[in-house]
């Protein structure tokens, strides 16, 4: 198109791909408006243009270029699409435009980079500019660090992490390019802006003068915030708010909080060491060695390691234990110092990961400061400062106690100088009363140590406590410290530091006074109550919330809901708190509220005035609203001296009035209480006073809560020495509890109650037991069991005291939270009916954890074989039942193992097992129904036994553990039908007996329990009387539960002849059913009116929710509101009434549920290097949950974490709907975070909710089509965490579940290899779940049916002998799924090969397998039909098809089986696209040789091929569909090996198809070179199989590896690993005599020979001589490798060596240099001198010489993949060779380097561009066998016209061979044209043709280029058919005799072509052949050629 006006006409999408600078820039500017135009960012017109935007930004004109960088901007603005081709259009802006010399392009360039910041692609564009980083042009450099520097300046620190870029650094700063250093500098002061000193520590490798230029930088940039101009789309609302900020000139108030919380900590820019790798291998020997030498030896290693300040994670367990073993135990005081500092290096290295480890550290110390050598002190000094961020003092308070009453003095001292120090560094909030009340009662008694450093440290420690917490809240605590004391603790105070975790002091402590602060608690409550406290600066600001629970006077009990467990209003109702108040802050609010003649009143002498004046005060009190009262200020007033203690009972009883009356009508927190309940408790027992004392302090529960108050007032009592004070506060207790409800902490009571009892005073006594008696109604026996410890007598009186209330219920409660109202009441009165409250009530009892005491030996016991052994582990377990009255919900192993006694075979074990059970239930408490899953199935299968007492034992035993559980989880997890199921009498008449005593009152069970229904009617039927009666009266109890129209649903499905029998008792049952339930207890006519409607319901809508019966029949039954409020009370249904109120209020969650923070690919290699636990458990555990939760919280949000871990199923199904949304709207999220999600599914398949489930499998249909949609394939480490546990569910028991995983693992077949999915339903096999069995059994049958026998691994013989294995099963369903599996593989390898692999079977297992067999053949179709889908050998009818013929055929048998058996399911007919199901042989098409003779013509054959099978297989079944070809590369037969390769084959020809093989390469060359072997040692030592067979095969192999060769993006993809097998492989072949005694073996030989030189030429370089090399290793180490290998190993690397000069630029020399350190590691150059030949060694010697003379010095910085390189011998002798030759060094160096300015002036004259083309025309010609001596006479005559013109760009691509053999044609042409003959041993041609016929000159006419074309196609045709060297004469008689079809074409076309033109290991045998050949076609003529040729096409169309 040379005219404008033809390129204007085409569109858009065309013009942009132009071969015209103009039309692409015109295409540029139409797409920049087209993308600005649309306003749907999902168009599909951006689809269009997605895979173009990378030619834009690399478009090769600059004008263009520029153009092309606005559309891109455009796109990115505007596409959604624009993130799926980041990466790719960011890479080509940094090689194309980086370096452009347009500014404009440049700066245009940067923005494409901050619009992809902007979209959210920000981790994409960071790795890209690392990489830029990296580039060799510094103009590229230049551009990518000034691009971060803007990048960081626009989006801050958070969105462009500053971590990745501290590295590159250093490297930057000593760039030789002076600009690159320059720009670094302005990254690092920009950094500088963002984290401040942070960066100062990664200076330290900086050049000093540099450090100086950046110091003096730093300091011009001052202390101002920097702060975010660009912002994220998600961060739009940020970028408002900031901008109304900027307007309003505000935004400021919480800068000082912004600023800490964004202070980035240098620790996190460094680089973690991984120590743990780097240990000494004989550390642990050497720590423990009995020489102190050694252990110091190892000690000093360790604390260099340990002296890294950033450490890497792990198992430190073993390392810690060692360390605390010497620490505690070394008799060596200078090692036990060494540990200390060594403990402290990692505890400070690791910091928070060292949590695991740091008590038991603390603990090893505090024991070990007995030492007096102050070295020794000193450092353990540090490791337990170290350890002290990583424990809680609450996690150590035992230890600390028990240290500070130890006898040693030294130990003492330093743990009251440690309890300073960590208080120093502690709050209120980390230091709360109960632990301070702890420490200071022990250091109180240390004050007074006899040694004055104990006394000094514990002075101090004390006082930095008061400093904490401040001088009001501590002394409480210190009241029997006497003034001198006290005195040195104040000054201890004054003198204390308080600092933050980093051992920094705290902002604010030099205030000394705290006046101008105290005020602002009442001005801004919200944000500045922390500031009032007495210790200012002490402590962080805080929420005020969080001061009230640690600070202020009153001891505030921990909140364990007794509040707010009733009712919504006590749910809903919030704490409140207020700041506490200083007493100037007092002073002059109560001025301002009273006058001062009313406060001077209150403080008078003159009882009268005191009374005047409180009588003031409450009427001014009275006459204020609740709002203008301050109560704190009010009580704090009152409460001054004399305050409550006021002597005159008059004005006692008016302040204790108006006490009472705040208490009511006030907001009276617990600040305001701590000021006055020590002063009521002391009035309490007071003559006069006591009841309005104890009527104030009612007052004040109700607003404060009474487990406040009472807790308080209790403990504030027995502290006193007033006997009548503590019997009048217990029984103003006893009064409360009955007006308030038993809303106190029951097991802090005991303690007191218990000094009561002990109490010498007997009215104390009788007031503890009637608060005893009081407490026994609300909680029964269990109270009563607390005492059994007490004297008989007091337990006389106790039980005396019982015997008056038992039987009476608790009274209804009368007061509560003042503002809970009358409903709150009401709500209560029906709650407390609940059992809720009961579980509450006795969760407060005091529990013992055994779990400790189940240890793994009393387990086993338990499990042992002897009989008697297991009866004294069971009294054991008895024991320990006994001593513990109540037990925590912890049990350990404890469930598991009781329920395997319950089915021992000792009947007396088993009842001893039941009585434990029965114990341990009412021992649990409400906790039994944590365990009710485990214990009540095997409770249940009791009831089976045949002896009636053991049923009755289990009978009561599972009503304990009723009592305190339910029948839900019980239903849930189909307990109930599955015992109903077995065919047991006893069994069933016990639990229909017991289902129908506890149905009619049990709350609405969940849809499961309709599985029920169907076995109950067959009890119905049963043929024992007492199931049928027991079944009869079990009807009305389920179908309160199920509803009739389920049951009658069910019964509509029996047969006729039972039917009418079991409708008449279903109908009686409907005529009962109103009436049984208006018997039960609390309304349950109510549920029997709405279950069975809701229960119908569920059946036609699954959306309602299974176990919330009520609420739908109350939506649907049309009720007043009140009435189903009611309704739910009154039925006991608290869970569903309260839960609104319950929610919290969190603020709403508006980010994406997941984003792609970390990489998939980060995690897989973490699992790989074993970083992180792998995805493989028996028995989910802890851990893994745990570790999977820290993976996801980093891409998911937290709103979808909560979701997805919270307990509640619910929660789960809405997780799921969210992922469900997510794949329309985060496909790649959601790819990018497969694993993990896989991952959690695996968690919730452990689940047994129904409707989670199906929702699940759901979704993972959902995602797994979609992956097939977009030809994803699911890596390893995803498969291998998912498959096996998708798997265990196809055994689940309901059929729907089973449908469903079906339908999954069916879509898995195409996202993963079968053959791999072989081997996981292999292992489900092995499960002890029948229908698990069986439908693995089915799949592996159907994966037979429709790939063959070749999909059996390991391999078939294992696979076939564990299905056969089966058929002995006991199931019914798994013999008959392995027997129809059996018969599957007896179809595909017939009756011999068959009976091979099963093995030798029992006789009844053979019977079964062969008559079903005969059965089979039966029904199958006719053998003939068998015979042409499968063709084992050539077909024996077609001895004379032509040669064409045979070279098409290998496509035409290439059909896999699964295509043409008719015996295939309809489930995998989809895998392939065909259009009819019935396939037949194609018919092989016949040609016309005619077309042989037209000289036009000669370059093609025509070629007429059937596509093969892989053509038509559709993108979305690509991938199953090639791993299973691959797989049967491996095939034993050797037809099926060559169909597979013809398929690959196929394939590999189609360019735009061939891509999808880029995943499976590996996987391929693994294959091939397996059946290399495979032939190598099976076939060719076979002698059934004919030698030509095994030719053929060679064949196939190699042509389909040259194949893979010649396509340069599959080529370089195979690894290392499997290049070195496969070199192994094809030097044994060069090596085996056998194959030369073939009759075409030498030319196989040559062809392997030439593979061997192709595969190192084509694939990656690095891998090629890596593989080689470890090859090379493994030869040297093996004794039994032959020294023939050996030498061709190192032939190939010298091959390799010479070719290094020109790929030095592509090779990885740091991987090299790395194989080259293991073989010298393994064979050092000492060990040489006593072996025979050193010659492998000084092959390793050239590779390392050979690379240092190219790379220079430089190369010694590619050593960072040795450990510990100075040690390498690799290192020593690189310097060695360039220290010998510095000049040439030098030269390399600067050639390597800068390679493109040396060969500037090596290279002639640059080519323009017509010129570049006529030669690119011409080289096209040479390498095309038709023209190629035309080819050649061109470039003669060009290098004639152009002799300055440089090839060089042109040979390098080719091979040496080929560089040889254009240099040879050329000396032949110019002496043709001299006159001269040419050389007779050089070819004129290419290709095998011209080799194999004697040079000419250039024809002269007409029929002499016809005998040169006509003898190249004969010699091809002969060639293919084998007759490459025979004599013309016998050409017919071999061609009748040798087998046409076995000749595949795509093999010899291509491989023969191919194989004699490259170079290879000896050439010798190639030269003979070429003269044979050429003396073998003197005397050919045309008229003899066209006579053969005309015979063979006779022979064709015969």
């Amino acid at each position: 198109m040379g005219d404008d006006s033809e390129w204007m006409k085409l569109p858009t999408d065309e013009k942009v791909q132009h071969k015209v600078w103009k039309a692409r820039l015109a295409g540029y500017e139409e797409a920049c408006k087209l993308f600005s135009s649309i306003t749907d960012e999902k168009s599909p017109e951006f689809n269009k243009y997605a895979g173009l935007m990378k030619k834009f930004v690399t478009d090769t004109n600059a004008f263009a270029q520029e153009k092309g960088l606005d559309a891109v901007m455009a796109f990115i603005e505007n596409a959604n699409v624009a993130g799926r081709v980041c990466q790719d259009v960011l890479q080509g802006v940094i090689t194309k435009c980086f370096n452009s010399s347009k500014q404009k392009t440049k700066e245009k360039a940067m923005e494409v980079f901050m619009l992809y910041i902007e979209a959210e692609k920000q981790d994409i564009v960071q790795e890209c500019l690392l990489a830029g980083l990296d580039n060799k042009q510094p103009k590229i450099v230049i551009t990518t660090v000034q691009t971060i520097t803007l990048a960081l300046r626009n989006f801050g620190n958070k969105i462009m992490p500053i971590k990745p870029l501290v590295p590159k650094l250093p490297k930057l700063l000593e760039d030789r390019d002076k600009t690159v250093r320059e720009e670094s500098k302005t990254l690092i002061i920009e950094i500088y802006r963002w984290i401040k000193q942070a960066i100062k520590p990664q200076m330290t490798n900086f050049n000093p003068i540099q450090v100086a230029e950046l110091e003096a930088e730093f300091e011009k940039v001052g202390n101002e915030k920097p702060q975010q101009q660009r912002f994220l789309r998600s961060q739009q609302d940020l970028k408002a708010k900031m901008e109304e900020q900027a307007a309003a000139g505000g935004g400021t108030a919480n800068e000082g909080e912004e600023e800490v919380e964004d202070e980035v900590d240098a620790y996190e820019l460094l680089q973690a060491v991984d120590i743990l790798a780097m240990l000494p291998k004989d550390f642990y020997d050497k720590i423990e060695a009995k020489k102190w030498q050694e252990r110091k030896e190892a000690l000093e290693a360790l604390e260099k390691l340990a002296s890294n300040p950033k450490l890497e994670g792990g198992d430190y367990g073993q390392l810690v234990r060692a360390l605390q073993k010497v620490i505690s135990k070394d008799t060596n005081v200078m090692l036990v110092a060494l540990g200390g500092k060594c403990m402290a290096g990692i505890a400070n290295g690791l910091r928070k990961k060292f949590t695991p480890y740091a008590v038991s550290t603390v603990q090893c110390v505090l024991e070990k400061f007995k030492e007096k050598k102050q070295m020794v002190v000193v450092a353990l000094r540090e490791c337990i400062d170290a350890a002290f961020p990583c424990i809680t003092l609450d996690s150590v308070l035992e230890d600390i106690v028990a240290a500070l009453e130890n006898k040693n003095p030294s130990i003492k001292a330093e743990t009251a100088s440690f309890l300073a120090r960590c208080f120093a560094k502690s709050s209120m909030s980390t230091l709360p009363k109960k632990l301070l009340k702890s420490f200071c009662t022990s250091l109180i008694k240390t004050v007074a140590d006899t040694a004055p450093e104990v006394r000094d440290a514990s002075f101090l420690a004390l006082g930095t406590a008061m400093k904490v917490v401040s001088e009001k809240h501590i002394m409480p605590f210190l009241v029997d410290v006497d003034n001198l004391k006290m005195q040195k603790i104040k000054e201890a105070c004054d003198t204390a530091v308080l600092l933050n975790m980093k051992g920094e002091p705290r902002a604010g402590q030099t205030a000394s006074k705290p006046a101008n602060n105290e005020p602002k608690p009442v001005q801004r409550p919200a944000t500045a109550a922390p500031s009032a406290a007495k210790a200012p600066g002490s402590r962080p600001s805080t929420a005020p919330s969080g001061k009230s629970k640690s600070g202020g006077p009153p001891r505030k009990a921990p909140a364990k809901g007794k509040g707010a467990k009733k009712g919504p209003a006590g749910a809903n109702k919030e704490e409140v708190t207020e700041p506490l108040l200083s007493d100037e802050a007092v002073d002059e609010k109560a001025e301002a509220l009273f006058t001062a003649d009313i406060l001077k009143q209150l403080s008078s002498s003159n009882w009268k005035e005191r009374l005047e004046g409180t009588q003031k005060m409450t009427d001014i009190v009275k006459g204020k609203s609740k709002e203008e009262l301050k109560t704190q200020v009010v009580v704090r007033t009152l409460a001054k001296k004399p305050g409550i203690k006021d002597n005159n009972f008059q004005v006692l009883k008016l302040k204790v009035d108006l006490l009472a009356y705040l208490g009511k009508n006030t907001v009276f927190t617990k600040v305001s209480a701590g000021f006055v309940l020590s002063d009521l408790v002391d009035k309490v027992g007071d003559v006069k006073n006591g009841s309005g004392v104890q009527e104030a302090l009612s007052c004040i529960a109700e607003s404060c809560s009474l487990e406040f108050v009472g807790k308080e007032v209790i403990t504030m009592a027995f502290e006193q020495k007033n006997p009548k004070n503590q019997s009048e506060a217990i029984n103003w207790l006893t009064n409360a509890i009955k007006e308030f409800g038993l809303k106190v902490n029951v097991k802090l009571l005991i303690e007191n109650i218990k000094k009561s009892f002990a109490h010498t005073n007997p009215a104390v006594r009788s007031a503890g037991i009637s608060l005893c008696g009081v407490i026994y109604m609300y909680m029964g026996q269990n109270f009563r069991v607390m005492f059994d410890s007490e004297k008989p007598a007091l337990l006389k009186e106790l039980d005396a005291e019982i015997e008056k209330v038992k039987g009476e219920k608790p009274p209804a409660p009368t007061r509560g939270l003042a503002s809970g109202g009358g409903d709150a009441d009401d709500d209560e009165d029906e709650v407390d009916a609940d059992d809720k409250d009961d579980d509450k009530i006795d969760d407060s009892l005091p529990r013992t954890d055994i779990s400790e005491m189940i240890t793994q030996d009393l387990v086993n016991e338990m499990a042992d074989k002897n009989w008697k052994i297991r009866k004294a582990a069971l009294e054991k377990l008895e024991t320990i039942l006994k001593e513990s009255p109540f037990v925590a919900p912890n049990l350990g192993l404890l469930p598991e193992a009781l329920k395997l006694r319950l089915n021992d075979n000792n009947k007396i074990l088993i009842a001893t097992t039941l009585g434990i059970c029965s114990s341990l239930g009412t021992k649990l408490g409400p906790h039994c129904k944590a365990h009710i899953r485990i214990i009540g199935p095997a409770l249940i299968g009791c009831f089976g036994d045949s002896k009636p007492n053991l049923r009755a034992s289990a009978v009561s035993a599972l009503n304990v553990w009723m009592e305190n559980s339910n029948l839900v989880p019980l239903v849930e997890q189909e307990t109930l039908s599955d015992a109903l199921k077995l065919e047991n009498p006893n069994l069933r008449q016990e639990l229909l007996g017991w289902l129908s005593e506890k149905l009619p009152s049990h709350k609405p069970l969940p849809s499961e329990f309709k599985l029920c229904i169907p076995h109950l009617l067959t009890c119905l039927e049963d043929r024992n009387g007492d199931v049928r009666k027991k079944a009869q009266d079990a009807v009305v109890p389920f179908m309160i539960h199920t509803g009739y129209e389920s049951v009658f649903r069910a019964c509509s499905k029996l047969k006729p002849a039972s039917k009418d029998q079991i409708m008449a008792i279903i109908e009686k049952a409907k005529a009962n059913l109103p009436a049984k339930p208006a018997k039960t207890k609390k309304g349950a006519s109510a549920k029997a009116a709405a279950a069975p409607v809701s229960m119908d319901d569920m059946d036609d809508e699954p959306k309602a929710a299974p176990s919330r019966p009520l609420s739908t029949a109350s939506s649907e039954g049309g009720a007043e509101g009140k009435t189903e409020t009611k309704t739910r009370t009154v039925r006991g249904k608290a869970k569903a009434a309260p839960a609104p109120s319950k929610k919290k209020k969190t603020e709403e969650d508006t980010s994406p549920p997941m984003n792609l923070t970390v990489p998939k690919e980060r995690r897989f290699k973490d699992e790989k290097s074993l970083k992180i636990l792998k995805w493989n458990f028996l028995q989910l555990t802890g851990e893994y949950v745990e570790q999977l939760t820290l993976q996801m919280e980093k891409n998911f949000s937290k709103g979808m974490m909560d979701m997805m871990f919270n307990v509640d199923f619910k929660q789960h199904i809405k997780a799921i709907e969210i992922l469900i949304k997510s794949l329309e709207t985060l496909p790649d999220e959601t790819i990018g975070n497969l694993d993990l999600i896989l991952k959690w599914f695996t968690v919730r398949f452990l689940d047994t909710n129904p409707s989670m489930l199906n929702k699940a499998l759901e979704y993972l249909r959902l995602v797994l089509s979609m992956l097939v949609e977009m030809d994803y394939s699911l890596h390893e480490y995803e498969a291998s965490s998912f498959i096996p546990y998708l798997i265990i569910k196809v055994g689940d028991a309901k059929d729907n579940v089973r449908k469903d995983v079906r339908g999954i693992i069916k879509i898995l077949y195409k996202l993963y290899p079968v053959s791999k999915m072989f081997t996981f339903l292999m292992d489900g096999i092995k499960s002890k779940n029948a229908k698990q069995r069986m439908e693995c059994i089915e799949e592996l049958g159907n994966l037979i049916e429709a790939y063959g026998i070749s999909v059996c691994q390991p391999s078939p013989n294992v696979a076939v002998k564990n299905i056969a294995g089966q058929i002995g099963d006991r199931d019914n369903g798994v013999r008959n799924a392995a027997l129809n599996a059996a018969v599957q593989a007896y179809m595909d390898v017939g009756e011999n090969q068959f009976y091979k692999l099963t093995g030798n079977l029992n006789d009844k297992d053979q019977s079964l397998l062969d008559e079903r067999i005969k059965r089979s053949l039966k029904n199958k179709p006719a053998p003939k039909a068998k015979e042409e889908e499968r063709p084992k050998t050539a077909a024996p009818a077609q001895p004379q098809r032509s040669a064409s013929q045979s070279q098409i055929q290998r496509p035409a048998t290439a059909l896999p089986k699964s295509a043409s058996s008719s015996s295939m399911k309809k489930t995998y007919l989809t895998t392939f696209e065909f259009e009819k199901t019935e396939m037949e042989m194609p018919k092989l098409n016949q040609f016309d040789l005619d077309e042989l003779f037209k000289p036009v013509e000669m370059p093609k054959i025509n070629r007429a091929r059937d596509p093969s099978p892989m053509t038509r297989v559709s993108p979305a079944d690509a991938s199953a569909t090639i791993g299973v070809v691959i797989a049967q590369i491996t095939s034993t037969d050797i037809l099926t090996c060559i169909q597979a390769l013809a398929q690959i084959d196929e394939l590999l020809k189609d360019e735009e198809r061939a891509h999808l093989l880029g995943g499976h390469v590996d996987q391929l060359m693994l294959h091939i070179s397996m059946q290399f072997r495979m032939t190598l040692s099976t076939h060719m030592n076979n002698d059934d199989v004919p030698k030509e067979e095994v030719v053929r095969l060679y064949r196939c192999l190699l042509g389909t590896l040259l194949a893979l060769t010649q396509n340069p993006f599959l080529a370089t993809k195979t690894s290392k690993d499997i290049l070195k097998d496969l070199f192994n492989s094809l030097i044994t072949i060069l090596l085996d005599q056998r194959l030369s005694l073939l009759h075409d073996g030498p030319q196989v030989v040559r062809s392997v020979n030439v593979m061997i030189v192709k595969i190192m030429e084509k694939s990656d370089y690095t891998n090629s001589l890596c593989a080689l090399i470890k090859s090379l290793q493994e030869c040297v180490s093996s004794e039994a490798c032959s020294p023939k290998f050996l030498e061709l190993i190192m032939k190939c690397i010298w091959k390799m060596i010479k070719m290094v000069p020109e790929i030095i630029n592509d090779l990885a020399v740091d991987r090299i240099l790395l194989e080259t350190h293991l073989f010298l590691r393994n064979f050092p150059t000492s060990t040489w001198k006593n072996r025979t030949s050193d010659l492998p060694l000084r092959t390793i010697k050239t590779v390392i010489h050979t690379l240092a003379m190219l790379k220079g010095s430089k190369i010694l910085g590619q050593l960072n993949l040795i450990d510990a390189s100075e040690n390498s011998e690799v290192k020593m002798f690189l310097q060695k060779s360039l220290k010998k030759d510095p000049n040439s060094r030098n030269e390399m160096n600067g050639s390597s380097d800068d390679t493109d300015s040396v060969k500037s002036h090596q290279k002639p004259k640059k080519l323009n561009k017509s010129t570049h083309d006529m030669l690119a025309e011409i080289f096209k010609k040479i390498g095309s066998k038709e023209n190629t001596i035309e080819g050649l006479n061109n470039l003669y005559d060009f290098k004639k016209k152009h002799p300055e013109a440089d090839l060089d760009p042109f040979l390098k691509m080719s091979s040496q061979y080929f560089q040889n053999y254009i240099e040879r044609g050329l000396k032949n042409i110019e002496r043709e044209r001299e006159g001269r003959a040419p050389s007779q041993s050089e070819p004129t041609g290419y290709g095998m043709t011209e080799r194999m016929t004697k040079p000419t000159p250039a024809p002269t006419s007409a029929e002499e280029l016809d005998i040169n074309f006509y003898m190249n196609k004969l010699r091809t045709i002969r060639a293919n058919c084998g007759l490459e060297n025979a004599d013309p004469s016998k050409q017919e008689n071999m061609s009748k005799k040798e087998d046409m079809p076995e000749k595949v074409e795509k093999e010899n076309r291509e491989m023969e072509e191919e194989i004699c033109v490259k170079p290879v290991l000896s050439s010798s045998e190639n030269r003979d052949n070429n003269q044979t050949a050429s003396s073998g076609s003197k005397s050919t003529d045309v008229s003899e050629l066209k006579m053969r040729l005309e015979r063979i096409k006779r022979l064709a169309k015969s």
